[in-house]
């Protein structure tokens, strides 16, 4: 970091340019590397690098010691998240075809192992994504909502609120699992 707490402009520079090629990547994988849409991937991409960039912006000088143990964390993040969105989607279609219809919704409540911040952002989000549980709120650590009030700020969330379609199916287990998986993406250590 700086002295005037904001990461340096080569960790600007840096992340503009990785995200940059890892977006013209992904525009060049999904149109097939197609010249004649060269222009609309050159603009989508730099407009995709600034959101990015505005949403996410660098929190500090680029570790690239760190970029292999992220780049893997990340592979074996994406192939366990697929896996397990398989397994979930074949485990509804299962209890939703069975006679009599074998669910018994409920909703539970687990602890964050990530620390405040994007890779805790991301654990959210692909929880929901996954077939079978869901994140209902995000709660503090007495279980009321950890929404900002008109008051401010209320307590600091401590853990989200599952809602499951049943309790075996172990919604407070996969969130451990899902947020251990995503801090090795983003190289921060989850909690026990």
């Amino acid at each position: 970091m700086s002295v005037s707490g904001r990461p340096p402009a080569t960790a600007w520079v840096l992340t503009s340019l990785l995200r940059g090629v890892l977006l013209g990547l992904l525009w060049w994988g999904v149109s097939g590397g197609s010249a004649d849409y060269l222009v609309y991937g050159a603009v989508s991409v730099v407009l995709a690098t600034a959101m990015s960039l505005a949403l996410l912006p660098p929190q500090g000088p680029p570790l690239p010691g760190r970029w292999p143990r992220q780049v893997l964390g990340g592979v074996v993040l994406v192939g366990w998240f697929l896996g397990q969105s398989a397994l979930g989607g074949l485990d509804v279609a299962r209890r939703a075809l069975a006679r009599p219809v074998n669910i018994d919704p409920c909703v539970v409540q687990a602890p964050f192992a990530l620390p405040e911040g994007p890779a805790r952002q991301l654990a959210v989000v692909m929880m929901n994504l996954m077939p079978g549980s869901m994140v209902q709120r995000v709660v503090t650590d007495s279980g009321e909502p950890a929404d900002f009030t008109a008051q401010g700020p209320g307590e600091a969330p401590a853990g989200v609120q599952l809602h499951t379609l049943s309790p075996d199916l172990n919604p407070v287990e996969q969130w451990a699992r899902l947020q251990h998986r995503v801090g090795a993406a983003f190289a921060v250590r989850a909690s026990s």
